[in-house]
């Protein structure tokens, strides 16, 4: 096997990251076991992560408790590059204490007090996104769902509206099929509300009882998650004047660095002479479209409402426990200082994180070269 396909190797292993971390639409869906059991699985699991984590200070319960739940789907060194990679000696720890949690790695559906069904581990990887600052959540949740979704009609056509109309029925399809299934809308929905709950210092399995127990408890669950999506990831809007929120979802969308990542890595656009992101024209339209369908959707289950951006939230005490805080509604958190010029500087400049991926590619495939002349001696 050549170098030259090692590096190839390498570069599409960084591209299945985030097309894992989509949660592939054709995987197989078990029957649904109802979010009420889940958690109580989920709650035994974080008691273990405070418990190791009383004795490893350094640890964080709920950065060991996401990457237990989604380590062995998103099977992926770069996972690290979103809330810092599993933490081998806990997870044996946790299975030699409670061998039943292994069954939470492979879980697929779970349904809601909404009796809607979601996916869980999907959910978890956006919630667990938003709260490790390691890669900016739209590529993680909705972002990365509309990108697969507009390749399914790469090339077909530059006309946008048209493309739209191709990709309407796949889009939150209820019946699980296509490329951007109901469940994986939903877990991007949820997924950005329960990330802000974990940054405001409630546990995982606290921040999903309480918002899905008050979307339950909601006469249209729909609007109230809806509204909260849009005050956190577009600031607020007014969801009824369909062409100005179309052209904020897809700034939003196009602006944010890790989608100009996925982008660049999948050869679905390139840097120009700018040294800016450009799209390619077999994916200009699709990608247009599927912003489309996000923000007429939003808007339809809004009945075109005007959004208020998020109220504030008060920051957790420090001395106290994550799992038993209570907060206000949450508001959009800005990543640290050091992120944000980070992820400024790659918008600005996305050759600057090409060339990085480049290097990685290569160093990877160096490593993968060394294993494979071992073990042909």
């Amino acid at each position: 096997m050549s170098r030259s396909v090692f590096s190839r190797f390498a570069a599409a292993l960084l591209a299945l990251f985030f097309v894992l971390l989509a949660a592939g639409p054709f995987a197989a869906r078990a029957d649904a076991p109802t979010l009420e059991d889940t958690l109580d699985d989920v709650r035994r699991l974080e008691a273990l992560a405070e418990d190791w984590a009383g004795e490893h200070p350094s640890s964080d319960p709920v950065e060991l408790v996401v990457n237990y739940l989604c380590g062995a789907r998103y099977d992926d060194p770069l996972w690290s590059l979103v809330l810092g990679g599993e933490n081998q000696e806990f997870n044996d720890w946790a299975e030699q204490s409670d061998g039943s949690l292994a069954s939470l790695r492979s879980l697929k559906n779970v349904t809601l007090p909404t009796g809607e069904t979601v996916d869980f581990l999907h959910l978890v990887a956006a919630a667990g996104a938003g709260y490790g600052y390691g890669i900016p959540q739209i590529i993680c949740t909705w972002g990365g769902d509309c990108v697969q979704l507009a390749a399914s009609v790469r090339g077909m056509s530059q006309d946008a509206a048209a493309c739209y109309e191709a990709l309407s029925a796949s889009f939150a399809a209820a019946d699980g099929t296509g490329y951007f299934p109901l469940s994986d809308w939903l877990a991007d929905l949820d997924g950005v509300a329960l990330g802000q709950r974990l940054l405001a210092g409630k546990a995982l399995s606290d921040a999903m009882e309480d918002y899905y127990a008050a979307l339950a408890e909601a006469a249209d669950p729909a609007a109230v998650r809806s509204e909260e999506f849009v005050a956190l990831q577009f600031g607020g809007a007014d969801t009824g004047d369909a062409e100005t929120f179309r052209a904020l979802v897809w700034d939003t969308f196009f602006t944010d660095a890790g989608v100009q990542l996925y982008l660049l890595a999948n050869e679905y656009a390139g840097v120009n002479d700018e040294n800016q992101t450009a799209i390619n024209a077999d994916m200009q339209a699709p990608l247009e479209a599927a912003c489309m369908l996000v923000a007429d959707r939003l808007a339809a289950d809004l009945d075109g409402a005007v959004v208020d951006p998020p109220a504030a939230t008060p920051a957790p005490d420090s001395g106290s426990s994550a799992a038993g805080q209570e907060t206000a509604p949450p508001e959009a958190t800005p990543a640290p200082e050091e992120a944000e010029g980070l992820w400024a500087a790659v918008q600005r400049q996305p050759g600057i994180l090409l060339a990085a991926m480049g290097v990685l590619a290569a160093a990877f495939a160096a490593v993968l070269a060394a294993l494979w002349r071992i073990s042909r001696r």
